[in-house]
């Protein structure tokens, strides 16, 4: 399934691992999943369904399974592979006796410029410039085994775990101001609610008077309480599980089957038991969003190592011929990540020159639209791969990380 290479130049598409590709693809067309009503819907969506109106009927059911079936879990998943990612472009270097710590931290940089031109330019819910920083730090911890990576990793998973129950401990004893703050973030009052639809029916101008502020709010009050320690807990995750085997398809068909069985027996009734919890009343509550969220945090580790399992099992042996076109999205993942939010900004925000549907699609209508761009960025992904070597974001990515404009067109 796979080759090496002198490591002196990005890998070439015959000495790609993949499995690895289409883990990724499978990953990168998930996220859409999570990501598709925080740009159709309002902010507190994501964490109270129920702030853009009763959750009812099918909506209801297509919630909770969103909630069951994707919510955390590809980004879990990206994230692993973010960390393998890290331990491949080391060892392949390492092996070609050249160095891997400049090379790391251009593409770090090369990323993180990435990440602030899609957040503060296009929409708030940004991943990369997380991963462009956590992956500063990562990198550090490189030639460690594989045991001690995945103990820091679930550490770090457990710090933050701790962060947000701790929070939700002691809220009963924040000050009140505080209180009200935190409350309103979840349950917006009707004004704040009109305004942000007003700012993304609007033009784009007017749409940063919600995005700005949000992609700060993201970048710092979010980053330090949340996302850096999973995101790095995460990372440091697929790099002990990438030395293991496991996400390169090298692991034993019993360590798959293992991984299938506990998503099967522990992750689903963790995350059903939160769902369960959830309050029945219309409106969040903070104690949940602290306390109940747990439930997920942990169930979609084990759920997204599931998904690894089947994923690895399939392609053990070679990779099927029909799983080719996510191998295909997988190459490209950098150019459909940022391709998901031009495709979803053009339909939901603005008036004019977009279609401006921010506001006005249900639940259940998402669905359609995932499925839609599923099939575009499918389609588009295998058209482009059989006339040039790599996707163009990956191309400027590389050419900044490399100093060298890579070759595009196929022979």
């Amino acid at each position: 399934m796979h080759a090496t290479n002198n490591g002196a130049g990005p890998t070439p598409a015959g000495e790609r691992i993949v499995s690895i590709d289409v883990l990724r693809g499978f990953a990168l067309l998930g996220i859409l999943t999570m990501n598709i009503s925080m740009f159709c819907m309002l902010e507190a969506v994501f964490f109270n369904p129920e702030a853009a109106g009763p959750l009812s009927g099918l909506d209801a059911v297509v919630w909770w399974l969103g909630q069951l079936l994707c919510s955390y879990k590809f980004m879990t998943i990206f994230s692993m592979l973010f960390g393998a990612g890290v331990v491949l472009m080391y060892e392949r270097r390492d092996a070609a006796g050249l160095r891997s710590a400049g090379l790391h931290y251009r593409r770090m940089a090369g990323l993180l410029v990435i990440g602030l031109i899609h957040a503060y330019a296009l929409w708030y819910g940004d991943i990369l410039v997380s991963y462009a920083v956590c992956g500063l730090w990562v990198f550090l911890l490189r030639r460690r085994g594989p045991i001690l990576l995945i103990v820091l990793g679930l550490g770090f998973l457990g710090i933050g775990s701790g962060i947000s129950l701790l929070s939700g401990w002691s809220y009963a004893y924040w000050p009140a101001e505080a209180q009200a703050d935190m409350s309103l973030l979840f349950n917006p009052p009707t004004e704040v609610l009109a305004d942000e639809t007003a700012a993304y029916r609007g033009g784009w101008l007017a749409q940063m008077s919600h995005r700005v502020p949000a992609s700060i709010k993201m970048h710092t009050v979010t980053f330090l309480f949340y996302l850096l320690w999973r995101v790095t807990g995460l990372m440091l995750l697929g790099m002990g599980l990438m030395k293991l085997g496991v996400l390169n398809g090298q692991a034993s068909r019993r360590a798959y089957l293992g991984l299938i069985v506990s998503a099967i027996l522990l992750g689903v009734p963790l995350i059903v038991w939160g769902l369960i919890q959830y309050p029945a009343s219309a409106r969040a509550t903070v104690s949940y969003v602290f306390i109940g969220s747990q439930y997920n945090y942990w169930g979609s580790v084990l759920l997204a190592l599931g998904y690894v399992g089947v994923i690895m099992l399939v392609c053990r042996g070679g990779v099927p011929r029909v799983l080719g076109p996510l191998a295909a999205v997988g190459r490209t993942a950098l150019t459909n990540y940022i391709g998901q939010t031009v495709i979803c900004t053009l339909l939901f925000y603005g008036t004019v020159h977009n279609l401006g549907w921010f506001g006005r699609v249900s639940w259940t209508a998402q669905v359609g639209v995932v499925v839609a761009v599923w099939a575009l960025q499918v389609g588009l992904s295998v058209w482009w791969l059989k006339r040039f070597r790599m996707g163009p974001l990956e191309a400027a990515w590389r050419w900044a990380s490399y100093g060298k404009r890579p070759t595009m067109l196929r022979a």
